[in-house]
C-alpha cells in the first residue's frame, strides 16, 4: 500500500484522525476525573468547616463555664509529610501521537498502528475511521468542487434501455440496404433506404438540383474501367469505380480528391488491395478551384443509381485483412477488399449510411436529453454540468457500446453473417465516443490534481509557518 502516494496519504490521515479521536477521549476523561475530584475536595472543605466550627462553639462553651481549653498544637512537618513511593505505571494510556519530519516513516508508523486498530489496509482506511456523517460532508464537499459523476439506477435504466432502443431499431429499419439474397435466404431490406433510393425520386432530384453540376465538374480521378486507367487499376467496373477512387470518398476526398486535382492525377485502389496512382490529362488547378470543383463533383454523384460510398469505407479494400465472412455457400472467408465491393454493389452507400445514422442518434439523443433534463430538474447550473461532463462522456460510451454490440449480435444471428447488416456508421460512433470519455477522464484528473497540489502547498506553507 505504501507504493500508492494517495493511498499512504490516506493511511497518514486516518491514523491521526484516530489519534486524534483518542486524545478527545483522553481529555475528556482527564476533565472528568479532574471535574470528580474537585467535587470531592469541595465536600470535604465543607465537612472540615463544619467540624471547626462545632470546635469552636464547644470550645466557646467550655471557657463560659471556666474551663480551661489550651489550644491544638500545630502538627509537625515531619509528621505532615507523607512517604510516597514514586511509580512509574502512567494513570492515563496516551497514544503515540506522529511527529516524524520524514514522511515514509511516518507512513509506516501509521500503517503499524492502524494494523494493531484492526484496520484493513487493503481498503480505504478512511472510510473504516471516519464517522458516516463526516464521510458524507467530505463527498458533499467533493461534489460541489468537482462534480458528482456517480450513477444511479436511473441513469442505469436510461442507458440500457437506449442501447437496447438502438439495437432493436437496426434490426426493424435500418435492416440491410436492399432486398436481396444472401447465401440462398431472402432478406428484406430497410424501408427508409428503399425510399431515398428510389430511382424515380432520385432521377427527380438529380435532373432537378445536380445535372447541371456534372459537366462543371469534370475530375480526374472517374475512370470508369481498368482500361481507363491504362491496365494499372485492376477491377475497374462502372458500378464500383467511386469505391476505388478515393476522391469520392465524402471525407477523403477533400485530401485526396483535391490533391488529385491539383496534381492532374487520380488515386484508386485496386482490386489486390494496393493504392495506385495514375497520370491524366487533365490540367492541375488551384486550391479554391479544386475545393469547388470537389464539392460539386460529390453532389451530382449522390442520386446517381450507385451513390457514393460512405465516409473512409473505401479504406476496407486497402491489403489483403482476412474478414469472418464469407460470400458463398463454400464458407470461404474471403478479405475486406472483397467484403467491401459486395456491400457497395447491394446498395450500402451514403443513402444508406444516413438511415444507419439512426441507431448513434437514437442512443446520443436519448442520453443527452435524460442528462439535461435531469440537471435542470435537480436545479444544476451550466457551470455544475461542465464539471460533470466526465459522467455523460461514459454514458454515452456505454450506450454506444451496447448499440456497437446489438449491431454485431444483428449481423450474425438475424441476418446469417450478412455483412450489409452491419451498422457502420454505428461503428464510427465509437471512435468519437471513446475519446471524448478519454479527453474528459484526463481533464477530470487533471483538475483533481490541481486542487490536491494546491491543498498540500496550503497545508507545507501553514507547516512551515507554525514551526517557526
Amino acid at each position: 500500500m505504501s507504493g500508492d502516494q494517495l493511498s499512504a496519504a490516506a493511511a497518514v490521515v486516518a491514523y491521526q484522525a484516530v489519534t486524534l479521536t483518542e486524545l478527545r477521549s483522553l481529555f475528556d476523561e482527564v476533565d472528568f476525573d479532574l471535574k470528580e475530584v474537585l467535587e470531592r475536595e469541595g465536600r470535604i472543605s465543607d465537612s472540615l468547616d463544619s467540624v471547626t466550627s462545632e470546635f469552636d462553639a464547644v470550645r466557646a462553651r467550655l471557657h463560659a463555664m471556666g474551663v480551661l481549653v489550651p489550644a491544638s498544637p500545630s502538627p509537625p512537618v515531619a509528621a505532615a509529610a507523607v512517604s510516597v513511593e514514586e511509580t512509574h505505571h502512567s494513570r492515563y494510556a496516551v497514544p503515540v501521537v506522529p511527529t516524524e519530519d520524514d514522511f515514509d516513516q511516518l507512513v509506516r508508523l501509521a500503517e503499524a498502528q492502524l494494523d494493531l486498530l484492526g484496520v484493513d489496509l487493503t481498503r480505504d482506511p478512511l472510510q473504516q475511521i471516519l464517522p458516516p456523517g463526516q464521510i458524507a460532508a467530505s463527498l458533499r464537499s467533493y461534489t460541489d468542487e468537482h462534480g458528482d459523476i456517480s450513477w444511479d439506477e436511473t441513469d442505469w435504466t436510461v442507458v440500457l434501455v437506449a442501447g437496447a432502443l438502438a439495437t432493436l431499431l437496426d434490426i426493424v429499419l435500418v435492416r440491410i440496404p436492399q432486398d436481396s439474397t444472401f447465401l440462398g435466404t431472402k432478406q428484406t431490406g430497410s424501408p427508409l433506404t428503399k425510399w431515398l433510393q428510389n430511382k424515380d425520386r432520385a432521377e427527380d432530384i438529380h435532373a432537378r438540383f445536380f445535372t447541371g453540376f456534372e459537366k462543371l465538374a469534370k475530375v480526374p480521378y472517374d475512370a470508369p474501367t481498368t482500361k481507363a486507367t491504362g491496365g494499372l487499376v485492376s477491377g475497374m467496373r462502372p458500378a464500383i469505380h467511386r469505391l476505388q477512387s478515393l476522391g469520392h470518398d465524402p471525407v477523403l476526398g477533400f485530401f485526396y480528391g483535391v490533391a488529385d486535382l491539383m496534381h492532374g492525377t487520380g488515386t484508386y485502389i485496386d482490386k489486390a488491395g494496393q493504392l495506385v496512382q495514375v497520370a491524366t490529362t487533365h490540367d492541375p488547378v488551384s486550391l479554391i478551384t479544386a475545393l469547388i470543383t470537389q464539392v460539386r463533383h460529390l453532389l451530382s454523384d449522390v442520386y446517381t443509381p450507385a451513390g457514393l460510398q460512405p465516409p473512409f469505407f473505401s479504406l476496407l479494400q486497402l491489403g489483403q485483412i482476412n474478414s469472418p465472412f464469407a460470400l458463398t455457400p463454400s464458407g470461404v472467408k474471403v478479405p475486406w477488399t472483397d467484403v467491401a465491393r459486395h456491400m457497395y454493389t447491394n446498395g450500402y452507400d451514403l443513402r444508406h449510411f444516413f438511415t444507419m445514422g439512426i441507431t448513434p442518434g437514437i442512443v446520443s439523443a436519448i442520453i443527452r436529453g435524460y442528462w439535461l433534463l435531469k440537471s435542470y430538474a435537480t436545479g444544476g447550473t451550466a457551470a455544475q454540468r461542465k464539471l460533470e461532463h466526465a459522467k455523460l462522456t461514459s454514458m454515452l460510451l456505454l450506450g454506444h457500446t451496447i448499440a456497437t454490440s446489438g449491431t454485431l449480435l444483428k449481423t450474425g444471428l438475424v441476418f446469417g453473417m450478412n455483412p450489409a447488416a452491419l451498422n457502420y456508421n454505428q461503428i464510427l460512433a465509437m471512435a468519437p465516443a471513446t475519446i471524448a470519455w478519454c479527453k474528459e477522464a484526463i481533464a477530470r484528473d487533471h483538475r483533481i490534481n490541481r486542487a490536491l497540489a494546491k491543498e498540500w502547498e496550503s497545508l507545507l506553507t501553514e507547516s512551515d509557518r507554525q514551526s517557526r
